[in-house]
């Protein structure tokens, strides 16, 4: 059940490892389509470690259009440059939140980073910091004051987190991490997270700040689990099983296998789970002894999953839904909401149980949103 892949996906593919292993890539004789590769790096938010391999294989550089190796280089600079503010940013609110008294976690993005062989490398998203549901009103009041533009205040009262901005970079404050589909594992998963981001922290250093970061196997099944529902619902990149598989090869000697299996299997997730897994090994290079689990029967899904992950781009956006906005808000959520659902009916061969339940929840939770969201832009 391998896909046919054509060959600029191929060589995506043994350049991406290259950067994540260091390994040395392969590149069939006079291979040309460099501009599909940069292309496809760019969908899957990967451009940074694919394309420091273009431009520092000496094989490769050679082959690669001048204009082309000009326009990697300037999307990386931006994105080290991006680097360096998301660090410093990140420290300063950690520190005035120290300051009042409220510890905070962050949550994937810069602390996935970090497990990179070239950190700044890695393409930057938002900073996501978890206080809790108990400091989340007071985290509010700390970060206002730094914050260059912040969430209606009335946007305390709904959905799992607020946002601010401190310049141009992107904060999200949660008082959880995520929701669960149905009440019974929405219950079980907030138990799991309370404890994985209440003991056995990890601090991470940036700029000399010692910043908390999930327990090692919360973390483990937390990054596996945000990147299986973006796969839900909108769709991922291969930058999110890259983090995810240098996390599990960076800190899997300290991940407690039995925590972590009783975690998946107590929320339905150890198949989908041993499905990724198969991804990893199979296109991303990740020794099959270091992946908890592994389970090679699992794989015949894997080749479905990537197609997937290479038509649809990360979180989606080679989909016409997020392509071809409107004006109309309430028209631009119908159309977002109608996608998902006709994604979630796409996935139900792959993944029925977990599909089912995502477009019901999809359903039950789109009014909801809708009518809150309308609720803060409006007035009441």
């Amino acid at each position: 059940g391998q896909i046919i892949m054509q060959s600029h996906e191929e060589v995506f593919f043994s350049l991406l490892r290259s950067g994540l292993w260091g390994t040395s890539p392969e590149v069939p004789e006079g291979f040309d389509e460099w501009g599909k590769v940069a292309r496809l790096a760019k969908s899957q938010s990967v451009l940074g470690v694919v394309g420091d391999r273009m431009l520092n294989d000496s094989n490769i550089s050679s082959r690669i259009p001048a204009e082309l190796k000009a326009r990697i280089k300037t999307f990386i600079m931006a994105n080290m440059m991006t680097h360096g503010k998301l660090n410093g940013v990140l420290v300063k609110v950690v520190g005035e939140l120290d300051e009042a008294g409220i510890r905070s976690v962050l949550l994937k993005g810069q602390g996935l980073a970090y497990y990179y062989p070239k950190p700044e490398l890695r393409q930057c998203g938002d900073i996501d910091l978890y206080v809790g549901l108990e400091k989340y009103g007071d985290t509010y009041d700390v970060l206002k004051p730094l914050a260059s533009s912040i969430d209606d205040r009335k946007a305390l009262e709904v959905g799992k987190h607020y946002d601010l901005y401190i310049g141009k970079i992107a904060v999200e404050v949660h008082r959880y991490t995520d929701r669960y589909p149905t009440a019974s594992l929405d219950r079980i998963y907030q138990e799991v997270s309370l404890s994985g981001l209440n003991k056995g922290l990890v601090p991470i250093e940036f700029n000399g700040v010692a910043v908390n970061t999930a327990s090692d196997d919360y973390n483990a099944f937390y990054i596996f689990s945000h990147l299986f529902h973006h796969f839900l619902i909108n769709g991922l990149g291969m930058r999110h099983l890259s983090d995810w598989m240098l996390f599990l090869h960076s800190r899997g000697e300290f991940i407690d296998k039995e925590s972590l299996k009783n975690i998946l299997e107590s929320l339905d997730m150890l198949e989908p789970w041993q499905d990724f897994g198969c991804v990893l090994v199979t296109y991303l290079g990740m020794p099959a002894e270091e992946f908890p689990f592994y389970e090679s029967s699992r794989g015949h899904k894997a080749p479905k999953i990537v197609e997937r992950i290479l038509d649809e781009g990360n979180f989606g956006q080679e989909r016409g839904v997020y392509k071809n906005r409107g004006r109309i808000y309430i028209l631009n959520k119908a159309r977002a909401m109608g996608a998902h659902i006709g994604r979630g009916f796409g996935l139900l061969s792959l993944f029925p149980r977990h599909s089912f339940r995502q477009i019901w929840h999809t359903i039950s939770n789109g009014f909801a949103k809708v009518w809150n969201d309308a609720k803060i832009r409006f007035g009441r």
